[in-house]
């Protein structure tokens, strides 16, 4: 009776391994309703504490999402699965703009269990609270014991061409000029400028100095995440003797920078 009742036991015992470790079933499903309600109580712990909320971005949502549902699938709560490319490379595959970026992730019975875990980590809370992000995405899954959660943060820049970024350059540098009471300079064109802002991001470096020349005034070359703070790159040509001016732009990554950025060189002429 013993021995029966051991191999019962131990039946028992298989099965239930069995049932943790089997892939999901294909009636798993997205939980909209738990992906906006955990958003909301991280904006709730930002806002109590005077941070900015986040913004949900589409794309990040994605890339949860995906991250979610192969956690579900393999079982395992972790930020990099078996086959799946790395966390910069999902958010890459995405096109975003940006240049801090972190991920938690959970499994719980619900949404404020997964919150309440999450701010109980301290890796974990410091993302929820850093003040550097302003975008969120949120992925869950839902299972019948529970639902798997993947929140990805950046801190993102408004999307931008290459021609707008070379607009915006155009703009800061003439502004810097007229507030320093210097002549504005007028824009030409220059398309060999663009190539050689690829081939600087090509060679992982700055080298404004092959482009002097006798017509040339000066130049300079600078990378740049956020437009909106170039600038303070400009600043050498703010009084800086010239007639006209050329910029070009490339948007790459490159050894030093795995997350594109832009590559951009101004050339002032006589």
């Amino acid at each position: 009776m013993r021995a029966v009742r051991l191999l019962l036991l131990l039946l028992t015992l298989a099965t239930a391994l069995c049932a943790q470790s089997a892939p999901p079933s294909a009636s798993y499903s997205f939980a909209p309703q738990a992906e906006q309600e955990i958003a909301r109580l991280v904006n709730r712990e930002r806002q109590a504490r005077g941070l900015p909320a986040l913004v949900m971005d589409e794309r990040l949502r994605r890339v949860a999402r995906e991250h979610s549902a192969l956690m579900a699938s393999t079982g395992e709560v972790d930020h990099q699965l078996p086959g799946e490319p790395r966390f910069l490379s999902r958010l890459q595959a995405q096109r975003l703009r940006y240049d801090a970026s972190g991920e938690n992730i959970a499994f719980n019975l619900d949404a404020a269990h997964a919150h309440a875990s999450l701010m109980n980590s301290p890796g974990h809370r410091a993302n929820i609270l850093a003040e550097q992000y302003n975008s969120i995405g949120v992925g869950v899954l839902q299972t019948p014991t529970g639902i798997y959660v993947t929140q990805d943060f950046i801190r993102g820049f408004p999307e931008a061409s290459v021609e707008e970024a070379e607009a915006t350059v155009a703009s800061h540098l003439n502004e810097l000029r007229r507030a320093a009471g210097a002549p504005v300079l007028s824009r030409v064109s220059a398309p060999d400028l663009r190539k050689h802002a690829c081939a600087m991001a090509a060679s992982n470096k700055l080298d404004p100095r092959s482009l002097m020349s006798s017509r040339v005034a000066s130049s300079l070359a600078f990378t740049a995440v956020d437009l909106a703070q170039t600038s303070a790159s400009l600043e050498g040509l703010r009084t800086r003797q010239a007639r006209s001016f050329a910029v070009g732009a490339c948007y790459q990554s490159s050894a030093t920078y795995e997350n594109p950025v832009f590559w951009i060189v101004v050339v002032t002429y006589f």
